[in-house]
């Protein structure tokens, strides 16, 4: 787990805790202050879930809008489409390795409606020719 994801996740379980706590020492209000920690927790929780299920939609429109730029750039090629992998930021990044380029791969992004490629990775014995570059437009 990155020390950021520590952090968030203390971070979110704080209020959890600290309204727990106070809920042992104010008898009178203890349903009050673990309903409260309840609505907190459940809050967190669906907000966690809809941020993911926002990023998996990015990663398959962004899959889609790079899967129809090959198509009409390399009519009749074949390829391996993927998320890029790794922890970053932005994960809106795609990996693409064409089946007449197996020891190559390029990365597309794709930033506001639009697909750039930004370069790519390839074996360490691999041909020096990069067959489906593009050059910035």
């Amino acid at each position: 787990m990155s020390p950021n994801a520590i952090v968030t996740c203390f971070l979110m379980m704080l209020p959890i805790l600290l309204l727990s706590l106070v809920a042992l020492f104010y008898s009178r209000k203890r349903s009050v202050f673990l309903a409260l920690t309840l609505f907190i927790s459940t809050t967190e929780v669906i907000y966690l879930i809809a941020e993911k299920d926002a990023e998996k939609r990015t990663i398959i429109e962004n899959i889609d809008t790079v899967e129809r730029h090959l198509r009409e750039r390399y009519p009749g090629e074949q390829w391996f489409i993927r998320r890029e992998e790794g922890i970053a930021l932005n994960h809106g990044g795609i990996e693409v390795i064409f089946l007449n380029e197996l020891d190559k791969g390029y990365t597309y992004y794709v930033e506001g409606g639009k697909v750039k490629q930004s370069g790519g990775f390839s074996k360490e014995d691999a041909d020096k020719e990069w067959r489906h570059y593009e050059e910035e437009s």
